[in-house]
């Protein structure tokens, strides 16, 4: 910078060019510290309970494909949509996003802008100037720092920070799976529960008819109190059973509604329970490590931990950097223009002292960056068997529930039966009232229980699909 006293120019290393060319050779170094590996898992030939081996999964088809419920489908989209978890983990993704940002640009020159003010006794160094005894000057400019990555710490620290927010990505896919797996399984309850009333409050009728029956009979002089009061009891007992699943069907609105993110209140829904029971393809098991959001996490989490021990090998190295400043120094801002100093400078250093010193500090730093990675490992590994453990259960699960509604379907049957020749045979004198009541009395809990396996069907192939890590895969963030 040319000014009207003339220019000042500052170098510091007698060899500065030749070193900084050296330094940013350096700089382009593979950085220390191990590259990362995956882990191999020992994954099963197939999943237990699978039977022959399939290429294809449950998990590729989108779900609504299975249900066919738009009723559950527009539910979907309003979750996705509003629910609350749902709206933090999107948000501590944008947070690591950032994070990891702002951890790549640290390998660049970091510049920044001086503006000062200084009084003083003496001279301000600049030869050929002289001030007066007492003086101010001004000074403006700009600093840059640049910390050369000859070791690889920064990148590897930029490597751990994108592993951080690909590990948040993940960790917001698994609320989203779990999200829409919660409400596919609490949609599948309250149609259940419906069902539930539907069969209490027929029973209820059946109940009610019998007791008229009773009543008629003591009236007519053949029947005893005994029997009243006793069909009384049944009709009770009926009544009971439903205003019961009625508070359980307003308690799982209630949790349906949260997870829509919306006040408690009614939730429109289909009409009958559909029950279906597909051929359900769990796919390859390896395929599960690259599905499961759970798992992608754990690995990101690992792959964290590998980056942190490059991170804690290169502070064992010296650190190089390079300084320049270019401004301008006067003592009188009136005349800035015409009457001002021109300073710059560039500089390199050597930070060699502080690994030296803080060789113990360091040393633990490195024995625990790998203590995490050998406890991150571990947690991936338990990640993928505990993802194969959950397909498996689902897969049972659905295969002993198919057999269980046969027999319960068979039971309820066989009781319908029992009812309707029992009220036939006391009718026509053949039974007493007992033998009624106790076909009544087996029949409604004969009959929840059916309504009871029918939902957890359908709520056994929800779990079947959180467990495989997709049937939601294809949403990406809302229903189509």
């Amino acid at each position: 910078m040319e000014t009207k006293k003339g220019t000042v120019r500052h170098f510091r290393g007698s060899m500065g060019f030749l070193s900084m060319s050296c330094l940013l050779s350096a700089a382009a170094c593979s950085p220390v510290g191990p590259d990362y590996q995956r882990p191999q898992i020992q994954s099963p030939e197939q999943f237990r309970n699978q039977g022959a081996k399939e290429t294809a999964s449950m998990a590729d088809t989108p779900w609504w494909e299975v249900f066919k419920d738009d009723g559950l489908k527009g539910l979907v989209n309003e979750a996705v949509q509003k629910n609350f978890d749902l709206r933090v983990a999107v948000q501590r993704v944008e947070i690591a996003r950032a994070q990891a940002r702002a951890a790549g640009v640290e390998i660049l020159p970091q510049v920044s802008g001086v503006l000062a003010a200084g009084t003083g006794k003496g001279s301000l160094g600049i030869p050929s100037y002289t001030p007066p005894l007492h003086s101010t000057a001004y000074n403006a400019g700009f600093t840059l720092n640049w910390e050369l990555d000859v070791w690889g710490r920064i990148r590897r620290s930029a490597e751990s920070a994108h592993a951080n927010y690909l590990a948040s990505e993940e960790a917001r896919r698994g609320v989203w799976l779990t999200l829409l797996g919660d409400l596919g399984v609490a949609y599948f309850s309250l149609l259940t529960l419906d069902l539930k009333a539907n069969v209490a409050r027929k029973n209820l009728q059946l109940r009610t008819d019998i007791l008229q029956v009773f009543q008629d009979r003591q009236q007519g002089g053949v029947g005893s109190d005994l029997e009243v009061a006793r069909g009384e009891a049944n009709q009770a007992d009926a009544q009971a059973i439903l205003s019961d699943v009625e508070r359980l069907i307003s308690l799982k609105e209630n949790e349906v509604s949260l997870l829509l993110g919306r006040p408690p209140g009614a939730i429109a829904r289909s009409k009958a329970l559909m029950v279906l029971a597909p051929e359900v393809p769990a796919g390859i098991p390896s395929t599960l490590l690259e599905r499961r959001p759970d798992v992608r996490q754990a690995e990101a989490r690992l792959m964290q931990a590998n980056a942190n021990i490059g991170v804690a090998k290169a502070n064992f190295f010296p650190r190089f950097s390079l300084t320049g400043a270019l401004g301008g120094v006067t003592n009188d801002l009136a005349s800035m223009s015409t009457n001002t100093w021109g300073v710059y400078g560039i500089s390199g250093g050597v930070d060699w002292l502080t690994p030296l010193l803080n060789g113990s500090k360091l040393n633990r730093a490195l024995e625990g960056a790998k203590a995490e990675w050998e406890a991150s490992k571990a947690l991936y590994e338990r990640a993928a068997f505990s993802a194969f453990k959950e397909v498996a259960d689902a897969l049972v699960t659905i295969q002993k529930l198919r057999e269980q509604r046969v027999f319960r379907e068979r039971q309820v049957n066989a009781l319908i039966r029992a009812v309707d020749t029992s009220r036939t045979r006391f009718q026509g004198g053949t039974a007493n009232y007992l033998d009624v009541l106790n076909a009544v009395e087996a029949l409604l809990p004969a009959q929840l229980n059916f309504a009871q396996i029918q939902g957890d069907q359908l709520g056994a192939l929800v779990q079947l699909y959180r467990a495989l890590g997709g049937g939601w895969n294809a949403l990406d963030g809302k229903a189509k």
